[in-house]
């Protein structure tokens, strides 16, 4: 019974011990800081963008000053409020948070060792509360919070849900700041300044709102729409895209995009309207007529209601072959005034002309008259400076043994 009190006794003294070290008067001269969440980002898991990650950065802002000691980090512990609404229903998930400790600033033995996600207790109206439990202190290491912005990178979090996707609400993210155990930071304040484990060290708990800050930059919204597929088929020189939603909030529309491959020059080829706000799947199109050939990336710019702008690109390249055969296409519009399109295809490289005859057969124009290299081809032509009427328009074109040679009639209306 003495030796089980004496025990107890030991283990006491050893606790009062290390609280004091908690509670001891702050030095002449506190190091402050700044401790920033920045980088908030959802990815997929699978299909669906079910993790959250984001970065926390620890920036001592007085380093330098007289009698300022550096900023020795010994061990840690957070906590931070959420919104639990952005995984409950209608997800019906629950909420796993982790560390990518190998991803942040600190060794190993300063990370943070355990993690949780508390949504069960009471924390005020939706708040849930990520948590992380501190380590000892561990004066050994002599490791120091960088001075320069935007400081150490002490932790990197992932929040993942397996439910369906994180709803469309917002993050709300903020530090939970009060006593200990809430969110601190204890430090080793050597004596004199530098990694000498000599001289007498202590811990101090930071808990000044006054002389630091506890900063969440930005903010996180999950994505006003979700794609389930973004699809291309291609039928000659004409590119046909095809995309369905999963679900929409506040939807404006989709603008098409076009780059040539390799390309950072991107070209809005067209609008389509989206459906506002729907839980419901939906399936667009958008057809790219008369594409030259050549290798081409698509995206669609998604845009919502309040000028939010969100990108998706298709997944592999395009590609626009060669024709198998000549073709010459009737100009569209027709009739037409004063200008319109000719389309031509060349299965072989060689010369080729379009002449442009009038009724009488008296040529009045050279629309085509160089060699060109196979591919689809547009020609465009203007007829301001001559009468209405009746038109012809002839190709000539040779390649690889072959001649093609037709014509077709167009209508001039003032």
């Amino acid at each position: 019974m003495k030796k089980t009190y004496g025990l107890f006794l030991i283990l006491l003294l050893l606790s009062v011990s290390y609280v004091n070290s908690f509670s001891q008067s702050p030095p002449s001269a506190w190091p402050t800081f700044n401790m920033t969440v920045k980088n908030i980002v959802s990815s997929p898991n699978g299909e669906r963008d079910s993790i959250l990650t984001f970065e926390v950065y620890l920036f001592q802002t007085n380093y330098g000053q007289p009698g300022v000691d550096p900023f020795e980090f010994c061990c840690a512990q957070y906590n931070w409020y959420f919104n639990k609404d952005i995984f409950q229903n209608p997800s019906v998930g629950n909420a796993v948070l982790t560390n990518l400790g190998s991803q942040t600033d600190l060794p190993t033995a300063l990370r943070p060792p355990t993690f949780q996600v508390d949504s069960v207790n009471n924390w005020g109206a939706n708040n849930g509360l990520l948590k992380t439990s501190g380590n000892l202190p561990n004066s050994s290491i002599n490791y120091f919070i960088s001075p320069n912005f935007p400081g150490t990178k002490i932790l990197k979090m992932k929040l993942t849900t397996n439910g369906h996707i994180w709803n469309c609400v917002p993050l709300n993210l903020k530090f939970k700041l009060g006593a200990a155990p809430n969110t601190f930071l204890a430090y080793f304040v050597p004596n004199p300044p530098g990694p000498d484990s000599a001289n007498p060290q202590y811990a101090q708990s930071l808990l000044d709102t006054v002389n630091n800050q506890y900063v969440v930059e930005g903010e996180w919204y999950c994505l006003p729409v979700e794609m389930e597929n973004f699809i291309s088929k291609v039928s000659g020189n004409n590119v046909e895209l095809i995309w369905t939603t999963a679900t929409e909030t506040n939807n404006q529309c989709f603008e098409i995009e076009r780059s040539v491959s390799n390309s950072d020059e991107w070209k809005k080829i067209g609008t389509v309207q989206g459906c506002g706000t729907t839980t419901d799947p939906r399936d667009y199109k958008f057809k790219d007529r008369g594409v030259v050939t050549g290798q081409y990336t698509y995206r669609l710019k998604q845009i919502d209601y309040n000028g939010t702008e969100n990108y998706h690109e298709l997944s592999g390249d395009v590609i626009v072959g060669i024709p198998t055969a000549y073709s010459l296409s009737q100009n569209y519009p027709n009739p037409f005034n004063p200008a319109t399109k000719i389309n031509y295809e060349l299965p072989y490289n060689g010369k080729v002309s379009i002449l442009l005859y009038d009724i009488s057969g008296r040529e009045v124009a050279k629309l085509v008259n160089e060699v060109k290299t196979a591919g689809y081809y547009t020609v465009e032509f203007n007829g301001a400076n001559l009468s209405s009427g009746t038109y012809f328009y002839r190709i000539n074109a040779e390649g690889s043994g072959q001649n093609f040679v037709t014509t077709k009639k167009m209508v001039l209306l003032k």
